[in-house]
């Protein structure tokens, strides 16, 4: 294999957020297209994207369209292929990327692990007629997010070389579970299994639920006149951003204009937990389910892989600890996850094979048994991300995360204290959370508590939660 330096460019797409990695840059996008007759189109919202400055045909929803025969209508009455609005979408993202420079030489789009062959195909045909993509495998790969993720977590913190790995996607659409064979080059046991009763999106109107009937049963409010339908749009994405900040505080307050309240409204932590408790035990019964369908007994299963923008959540971690006695790992920056290894993967080349990912078997000793799970598990971090200790590229393989100082974020609403998840901080840039990576050192495993509860320990950048003792 080459060790010749190559420019990676990483791409995923979600139903609700697309988003790209390159060398020095994380851009994030909602999944909502632009389209212009003297221009090139252009992908986001306004307040995501300064380029937005003028009026031209939006479409949104089109990612869960790939694939599909029939197209979707505009508002002026033209017709459009799902992938072909997609690949529009991940070029002008790409763009944004590279502030508009040349796009590297190497491309890797992770695509939704849940698509059919079809689906996945007609992306891959509609990505060929870029220009900038025609070049074949060369200069474009698709994988699945499933295998982004499980990519980047193997560079930092490390998976597991033997046994079981579940890989959950928490999405705004749903959560997908894939169970992977670590000993066999972390290759997919069976079809990945979509869940769209725990999804982002679901967990935001769970909470615009929670907060118009407390304020409906106070007499506050009035939700039944047409007028209030904008302000309930509104509240909906406030209550999207409170549960992000969420993640990092135990409690925020959300501004609120409503027929009848015009305020502050005050959330916490507990009553996130309170509105998720069900949909997560129903996730659990699925992953638990996917498991016995597939004749995984649960001592096979070594860990579980968290990534996506819900992975943030701390209850979600704690959760999955709780029940299924296994180390949580989860990526510093979950939603990018999939991004991040799909650029990973487009700056080692396409020479890239299972033969490398397994290369880690050889530098690491014979884990322990999997009922005392320790550090020796899994396959070493390099202190220099992204060096790929199974891979011979190089440091310069093109791939780093974003730089500290790239997104200024803003102080949370309360104090901090421990929890599941690492700080987390919102940029003026993207608007979505991203763990605060400025701690220059690596704290040290506390003391596990009492018989019962998980414990977690986490640096500052990946986290993985370990179970506690029975």
């Amino acid at each position: 294999m080459s060790t010749e330096a190559r420019r990676g460019l990483g791409l995923s797409a979600g139903t609700a957020n697309l988003a790209a990695i390159t060398a020095d840059r994380a851009v994030t996008r909602t999944s909502v297209l632009t389209l212009y007759q003297h221009r090139p189109p252009e992908v986001g919202v306004p307040a995501e994207n300064p380029r937005l400055d003028e009026p031209g045909l939006v479409i949104t929803d089109f990612v869960d369209r790939v694939g599909d025969p029939v197209g979707i209508v505009a508002a002026d009455g033209s017709t459009h292929r799902g992938e072909a609005l997609l690949a529009d979408a991940l070029r002008a993202l790409a763009y944004a990327a590279t502030a508009g420079q040349p796009l590297p030489e190497a491309t890797a789009v992770a695509y939704p692990a849940h698509w059919r062959p079809a689906a996945v195909d007609a992306l891959r045909t509609a990505l060929s007629r870029v220009p900038e993509w025609s070049g074949g495998s060369e200069s474009l790969s698709l994988i699945s997010d499933a295998e982004g993720a499980l990519t980047a977590l193997q560079t930092n913190p490390g998976l597991p070389i033997r046994g079981i790995v579940a890989v959950c996607d928490f999405g705004a659409g749903g959560t997908s579970i894939t169970l992977v064979d670590a000993a066999n080059g972390y290759q997919p046991i069976g079809a990945t299994v979509r869940h769209t009763d725990f999804s982002g999106e679901l967990i935001d109107q769970a909470l615009l639920a929670h907060i118009v009937a407390d304020l409906s049963s106070a007499g506050s409010i009035d939700v039944s006149a047409t007028s209030a339908i904008g302000s309930l749009t509104r509240l909906r994405a406030e209550c999207r951003a409170a549960k992000q900040r969420l993640s990092a505080s135990t409690a925020t307050t959300l501004p609120a204009d409503l027929p009848g309240f015009r305020g502050n409204i005050r959330l916490t932590r507990i009553e996130l937990n309170e509105a998720i408790n069900q949909p997560l035990d129903q996730l659990v019964h699925v992953l638990q389910d996917t498991l016995a369908r597939n004749g995984i007994r649960a001592t096979d299963l070594v860990a579980i892989a968290s990534v996506g923008g819900g992975a943030a959540i701390p209850e979600v971690t704690a959760r999955l600890s709780e029940r299924f006695r296994v180390p949580v790992t989860t990526p510093p920056r979950p939603h990018l996850a999939a991004a991040t290894g799909a650029a990973l993967r487009a700056a080692r080349g396409p020479a890239d094979n299972s033969e490398t990912k397994m290369a880690a078997a050889a530098v690491v000793a014979a884990p322990p048994p999997l009922a005392e799970p320790t550090l020796q598990d899994v396959a070493p971090v390099s202190t220099a991300m992204p060096a790929l200790a199974w891979s011979e590229a190089g440091d310069e393989s093109g791939v780093l995360p974003p730089a500290v100082d790239e997104f200024p974020g803003r102080a949370g609403d309360d104090a901090k204290p421990p929890s599941a998840a690492p700080p987390f901080q919102f940029g003026d840039e993207t608007g979505y959370a991203r763990p605060d990576l400025r701690s220059p050192t690596r704290p040290a495993p506390p003391t596990p508590p009492g018989i019962g509860a998980p414990w977690c320990w986490f640096s500052p950048r990946p986290r993985r939660c370990w179970p506690s003792a029975r």
